[in-house]
């Protein structure tokens, strides 16, 4: 039944804040009083009543308690007569008398149910984290249950929230939020419908539906009304892209469906080009940068380097206007180096690495002066420990391994430790599995096979500890096949062979699963390509066939990712990889022209690739072991001179620039030295790989070749 005393209410809410807040009280004041509710909505009956037209008025004057010792006469009468009690919550209101006080007037009335909460900045629940308590967000009165006589208990509650925090809800989804709450309608359905409200027919969605491609029609209506219409015109289509390309977008990336978002995000892109961020308002700066960062994750998920680069840079042009208008405002700061990562990241996926690390050291060094502003605030601390990785991934790249294991040992700590006080984050396990997954990689190419072992192991247990919270959310699934890989790898090289087999056929089962959801995602192709080469990999030494036909899925899928965004240097590796392995299983069953067709292939890919990749070392082996194969092909043929010369340009590939070569280089190098029959230089490589636990998939001197006839001089 509704609640008959509904309409005798006077004020749709008292907004409850510290003058600490007072610009957030602004703000939702000003939101929720200028709301027009969807109307299809107005007039429908709900449990708590009539579902208005207009949420107005709303009562939030207490400057008369700057001298009061009670809350007032007038303040309690106004919370009696409002209809629903909104907390603006931050570490400020928490110390407030006031707020809560009248959060305990208000549930002495009988309505806790009526009491929401808008997060500001702070954390919940941070009393129970040691050393974290100045960070509660939420008075105890919002934090505990009341007894019959009114009295606080020990006894918790959960307070009903919106977050318009940094990586949460937004303004928007928070603002849309609270209003579902105070009509007691589901926040989807106010979302579609303040959707539908603003266009022809723009989204016609279920959980299962396609994304409508109406936007059009909406957008241009700002083009059609009168100037003193246009900016309220230009807010509703935002407010539209702003659920479509927020709430929406985040629903279907859990379910790994962001092909779904592929014509708004163009027809939202097409919007923005028209806009020019000097003309724009704070408001829409921060709204339209927002979306065109989450427009540009989309297109590199994609494949489309390029045109996620061009979102990024102009997420980036609005967030260098919003900083520059407001250059003391760390949250403004925080956006700006948001938008100076994502510029270098996709240099560094292009293999840019110069540039890469130009954008990279200006995000690293906005996060030094975010977490100067606030000591206090944990999420910019972590920004600085995102951008010291950042560069360090640029060391490793380039062979620096000193200083990148340097920079990961220093990170690594501070995640441990930071994941003992938050063990409920998946954020942070997430970032600890890429740190272990980096120092993993530097101990192999040391030598350290068990260190790097139990690396590897580590970062495949946070993530599946990720998956096991989380087991809907696509973007841990998405990460799982990638860890376990690296943990084959080493499994491989230390004799386990059957766990490694095991391992990359989970790897490929869930990565097949994933891009049946998502076709058009090109890092789940290149993934699955991967997973392929190691079945490949593993399958030849007892299944040539089926050896066969996984290292042509590899080729195939990373040939379709290198089509769509030929200037990705992973996918031109992987492609090249896949080929040189297929040229290894066409010379091991003696087919000669097949290996050379292959290998061919795959040189030329290479030289591209080389062309477009600065300095970049970890590209270095392949083109060594191609060579190696084309002097085993030779050899084969009876062409000395050709199979001498592959070989000397494979050993000068792996001497040069170590001496002695690293331990990575070494099982190739064995095999250089051992096809040309120097034994004696390759007997201290082959006591070090002993010494280490390295265990080769092949015998060192297995051979199919004719190569006995091929000497040394």
């Amino acid at each position: 039944m509704p609640d008959p005393s509904v309409a005798s209410f006077t004020y749709r809410a008292f907004i409850s804040y510290s003058h600490r807040d007072k610009a957030w009280a602004d703000w939702l004041h000003r939101a929720l009083e200028t709301y027009r509710v969807p109307s299809r909505l107005v007039g429908t009956r709900t449990a708590h009543g009539e579902i208005p037209r207009r949420l107005n008025p709303i009562f939030r004057d207490r400057e008369e308690l700057a001298s009061a010792t009670d809350l007032g006469r007038r303040v309690n009468e106004a919370l009696a007569r409002s209809e629903n009690l909104i907390v603006v919550c931050s570490p400020a209101s928490t110390t407030s008398r006031w707020v809560n006080e009248e959060v305990l007037a208000y549930k002495r009335m009988g309505r806790a149910g009526r009491i929401f909460c808008l997060i500001v900045d702070g954390e919940p629940d941070a009393t129970d984290m040691p050393g974290r308590e100045a960070e509660e967000c939420f008075c105890p009165a919002l934090r505990f249950q009341l007894d019959a006589n009114g009295q606080p208990t020990g006894e918790r509650t959960e307070p009903i929230a919106a977050d318009v925090r940094p990586g949460k809800d937004g303004k928007q989804n928070a603002k849309l939020k609270l209003i579902a709450g105070m009509l007691d309608v589901g926040f989807d359905a106010l979302a579609r419908r303040e959707a539908r409200r603003h266009r022809h027919r723009l989204l016609a969605i279920t959980t299962a539906a396609l994304v409508g491609m109406a936007i059009t029609s909406v957008l241009a209506v700002s083009a059609y009304v009168a100037r003193n219409d246009a900016q309220r015109r230009q807010a509703q289509a935002e407010d539209i892209l702003g659920f479509m390309l927020g709430d929406l977008r985040k629903k279907l990336s859990t379910v790994g469906r962001l092909d779904l978002m592929v014509a708004v995000d163009d027809k939202a892109t097409t919007y923005f080009d028209t806009l020019q961020p000097r003309d724009l308002s704070e408001h829409a700066l921060e709204e339209q940068a927002r979306l065109l960062t989450g427009i540009g994750q989309v297109r590199l998920d994609q494949g489309h380097a390029d045109k996620a680069m061009q979102a990024f840079r102009d997420a980036y042009a609005r967030s260098n206007e919003l900083h520059q208008r407001q250059p003391g405002n760390g949250q403004r700061l925080f956006d700006l180096a948001q938008a100076e990562y994502w510029i270098g990241f996709v240099f560094w996926r292009q293999g840019r690495l110069d540039d890469a690390k130009a954008w990279l050291t200006r995000y690293r060094d906005s996060a030094l002066r975010l977490a100067a502003m606030d000591r206090s605030n944990f999420a910019w601390q972590r920004e600085v420990a995102y951008g010291d990785v950042n560069l360090g991934t640029l060391d490793l790249a380039r062979n620096r391994d000193q200083q990148a294991e340097t920079i990961f040992q220093s990170a690594y700590a501070l995640y441990l430790g930071w994941i003992k006080t938050h063990p409920h984050v998946a954020d942070l396990r997430d970032e600890a599995a890429t740190v272990a997954s980096y120092l993993g990689s530097l101990a192999m190419k040391d030598g350290r096979l068990a260190e790097a072992r139990s690396r590897f192991t580590e970062q495949v247990d946070y993530i599946s500890a990720n998956r096991a919270a989380e087991p809907a959310n696509a973007q841990w699934q998405a990460q799982w096949p990638d860890a376990r890989l690296f943990l084959v790898q080493v499994q491989a090289e230390t004799g386990g062979v059957a766990d490694a087999r095991s391992g990359a056929a989970e790897a490929a089962a869930l990565s097949e699963t994933l891009t049946r959801q998502d076709p058009t995602n090109k890092a789940w192709q290149l993934q699955l390509g991967m997973d392929y080469w190691w079945q490949a990999r593993l399958d030849s030494l007892v299944s040539p066939a089926q050896a066969q036909a996984a290292a042509r899925k590899a080729e195939r899928a990373a040939s379709a990712v290198h089509a769509a965004e030929p200037n990705d240097g992973l996918a031109q590796h992987w492609l090249a990889k896949a080929r040189v392995l297929l040229g290894e299983l066409a010379w091991r069953r003696s087919d000669l022209d097949g290996a050379s067709a292959w290998l061919s292939q795959a040189d030329a890919g290479l030289k591209a690739a080389a062309t477009s990749q600065q300095g970049n070392d970890g590209y270095g082996l392949l083109p060594a072991e191609l060579h190696w194969l084309q002097g085993n092909v030779a050899a084969q043929r009876g062409d000395v001179a050709a199979a001498r010369a592959a070989w000397a340009e494979a050993e000068h590939i792996l001497r040069e620039g170590s001496d002695p070569p690293a331990f990575d280089r070494l099982p190739l190098l064995v095999r250089v030295l051992l096809a040309q029959h120097r034994d004696a230089d390759a007997a201290p490589y082959l006591a070090k790989l002993d010494h280490s636990g390295y265990v080769p998939l092949y015998p060192w001197k297995q051979t199919p070749i004719a190569q006995a006839t091929v000497t040394s001089q």
